[in-house]
């Protein structure tokens, strides 16, 4: 209808997108509240994300969505039986809830698990890791909170895959783990 979108992210089974006025909304599948609006009803229509946060980023994942607010807090929500959404438990969250650490994001992107990268450059990770998707230096199955990458890199920007993820240092050099 009248929304103006500035930015689109598809997931898996759902899409989320972020309006000119820096309002989330989401549509699509919605049995683990990937869309954030508070309930698990699938949405036909985009629909607002559930607390009145405005966004500057988001990012649909399998089935959760991680977004960064103007003022850089991280907030995810959705399915979370891998710790996806770095809140420090395994609970699914219906609508956004804040990543744990008090960390200042510019950017985050997900899939089966989440990476961020910080104001200042540092790239954390949390969720599945089985594969060393996280970048920590283990393969521990899961983290439910955000740890930095390994390495004394900086970061301009991260993507994540289901079993590895990249980034871009800010020598615009690339590196990928996992």
């Amino acid at each position: 209808g009248d929304l103006s979108f500035a930015h689109l992210s598809a997931g898996f089974e759902h899409t989320c997108g972020l309006t000119t006025d820096h309002v989330a909304y989401c549509w699509g599948r919605n049995e683990t509240g990937r869309l954030g609006d508070g309930t698990s009803s699938q949405r036909e229509v985009p629909t607002p994300v559930a607390g009145g946060l405005r966004f500057a980023q988001v990012s649909a994942g399998h089935e959760h969505t991680c977004g960064v607010t103007t003022d850089n807090a991280a907030y995810c929500w959705g399915r979370n039986d891998l710790g996806q959404l770095g809140g420090g438990t395994s609970d699914p969250q219906l609508a956004p809830a804040p990543v744990a650490g008090d960390l200042r994001f510019a950017q985050v992107s997900t899939r089966t698990h989440t990476c961020g990268v910080t104001t200042t450059n540092v790239v954390y990770c949390w969720g599945r890791n089985v594969e060393g998707q996280l970048g920590d230096g283990t393969s521990t199955f899961l983290r439910t909170t955000p740890a930095p990458v390994a390495g004394d890199l900086t970061f301009s920007s991260v993507t994540t895959g289901y079993f590895h993820t990249c980034g871009v240092t800010t020598g615009n050099v690339a590196y990928c783990w996992g």
